[in-house]
């Protein structure tokens, strides 16, 4: 299946306002790969595919995941909607005829991310943070960050998600904890006493 052709089956597929997200996603997935010299075809699929199981029920997504052998947590049990990437990758390799590793990964963890992320998933994750439909909390400091220092800008993203889940009371995913702890290590930018 060609861009054009996955383009036009996922603006049927989607809400109005949910597709306009996913073009402004991968709009600034394809600059963050122009910039830190990424392949820009695989982050325009990416980026625009990133949500294509969002719409999705939590009766389609369990249905999804026992179908495609996804195990489920405790914590994505009760929070299905964080499981729209992995459910995603799925999708997109079934119904969009995806096959690269590199754009089925990153589909997966755009939510969560996870310790050992590649500059694509990293990408992909801070492009659906920062894209400018975005108005939500200090996303202005990630985006200034995302074109000078990726992984700075991956902490400035993971502390926001952590701070607002927390002032919701919410369940944290632990590969959200996990990826920003890795990246705190690899950049020894860890806090000390």
């Amino acid at each position: 299946m060609n861009f054009s052709e996955m383009d036009i089956l996922l603006k049927k597929s989607l809400k109005p306002g949910r597709y306009i997200h996913s073009v402004n996603t991968m709009k600034v997935a394809v600059e963050l790969a122009e910039h830190y010299g990424e392949d820009v075809e695989k982050a325009k699929v990416a980026g625009l595919l990133h949500d294509c199981a969002k719409n999705f029920d939590d009766r389609e997504t369990k249905r999804y995941c026992i179908e495609n052998h996804i195990e489920l947590s405790p914590l994505e049990e009760k929070q299905l909607f964080l499981m729209h990437g992995a459910v995603g990758a799925v999708v997109a390799r079934q119904k969009y005829c995806v096959e690269d590793p590199d754009i089925l990964n990153a589909i997966k963890y755009h939510t969560t991310g996870f310790a050992g992320m590649s500059t694509m998933d990293k990408i992909i994750f801070l492009a659906d943070y920062i894209e400018p439909g975005r108005i939500h909390g200090d996303v202005q400091e990630t985006r200034s960050l995302a074109f000078i220092d990726l992984n700075l800008a991956l902490i400035s993203a993971f502390n926001n998600v952590l701070k607002y889940v927390i002032s919701q009371n919410g369940l944290i995913h632990p590969f959200t904890i996990e990826a920003r702890n890795y990246i705190l290590l690899m950049t020894q930018k860890t806090y000390e006493n």
